[in-house]
């Protein structure tokens, strides 16, 4: 709501339209982006505040301890795990629950290969459109991944992070039901909500503004660095079954899922670049003829490739920033990131390789 009229009112004072652009593009709409993010993290803190306070979560990491404990994790990591499938960024928030440091990092790790709520509405629209009734194969596949994914994670980062003497089953005193202290626990859930505003805020900030930079055109005539780079690189990314608009497509992804579709959208009807990157944001703005432009430049192989590379990428920003908000340690989010991106490219290419074998 207050793009357009801010908009409006800096280029009748004669702004600079970069200017303008930071403000409305940037600034606005990231703050905007967090803003609906928070909610998730208000209410998973509430919920997982909740249920410590009552006694619940303590019968609930009980329960799933042994299960937890075969990835060297302790039982209080099941909940971060279910949260995962609606908000990675939720996920993270809830793993602070979790007395031990490395079993946080580790539980996190893991999460990230949860697909979120908005993966879940974009992988079987994609899944629909290309293999129609198979799209049930490719979801199954992708729940198989998954699992598979959290394993080889566990297997990778857990001996460096779990300690042989952590990876023993919870000794603990179930404590009786009792009534919440609904004053203190209003008090912890604002006081966290406000410190992941502060820190969120500063990275997602940073990461957006700097794709942003590279998908602007300072000019009619100048072509964005981002374009420069994606046909530059074609020739690798076609390794993994990605055409260079679908390799941004991928990149955007890390900034918010649901902006995938609209990135594609921009980028195959010959659309601007920082239109693209408003589309990562706002994970709206898709051609009517979406279906049809997919259809006409992507091939099943590629298509496949695409939805295993998105699905398994790094969730998005905010999830970026609640993991360093969680674990307090820029060298661990940087090398999970990177872990993501790198292994979410690897499962592209094996996804392609057998879309051309059975398409």
């Amino acid at each position: 709501m207050l793009k357009e009229p801010v908009s409006a009112a800096l280029s009748s004072a004669g702004c600079p339209d970069f200017i303008i652009s930071i403000i409305s593009t940037v600034f606005i709409q990231s703050l905007s982006y967090i803003f609906q993010m928070l909610g998730f993290v208000f209410g998973v803190t509430l919920v997982f505040g909740l249920l410590e306070e009552v006694g619940v979560m303590a019968r609930v990491s009980y329960v799933f301890d042994n299960t937890m404990g075969k990835l060297g994790l302790q039982g209080k990591s099941v909940m971060p795990f279910l949260v995962s499938f609606g908000s990675t960024m939720g996920g993270a928030a809830g793993t602070r629950v979790i007395d031990n440091w490395g079993q946080k990092v580790l539980t996190i790790a893991l999460a990230w290969a949860v697909p979120c709520g908005a993966a879940w509405a974009v992988i079987p629209m994609l899944s629909s459109l290309f293999f129609g009734p198979g799209a049930v194969l490719v979801i199954v596949a992708i729940l198989l991944t998954m699992l598979l994914h959290m394993w080889i994670t566990a297997k990778i980062f857990g001996r460096g992070l779990v300690k042989e003497e952590d990876r023993y089953g919870m000794i603990m005193e179930l404590p009786s039901y009792h009534k919440p202290k609904w004053g203190a626990l209003l008090r912890y859930v604002l006081g966290r909500t406000r410190d992941t505003f502060f820190r969120v805020t500063k990275v997602v900030l940073l990461v957006c503004a700097i794709f942003w930079l590279i998908s602007y055109s300072f000019s009619a005539d100048s072509v964005p660095l981002l374009y420069r780079i994606g046909t530059a690189i074609e020739p690798v990314t076609k390794l993994f079954g990605l055409k260079w608009q679908l390799f941004v497509a991928f990149i955007a992804s890390s900034i918010g899922k649901e902006g995938a579709l609209g990135v594609i959208s921009a980028l195959f009807t010959g659309g601007n670049f920082a239109g693209a990157f408003n589309e990562a944001m706002s994970g709206g703005g898709v051609a009517s003829n979406l279906n049809e432009i997919l259809l006409s430049n992507v091939t099943k192989p590629e298509a496949l490739a695409f939805i295993f590379a998105i699905t398994f990428n790094m969730p998005c920003v905010v999830a970026l920033a609640a993991t360093y908000q969680e674990i307090h340690s820029a060298k661990w989010t940087a090398k999970i990131a990177a872990y993501y991106t790198l292994t979410a490219l690897l499962l592209a290419a094996v996804a392609y390789r057998i879309g051309l074998v059975i398409f």
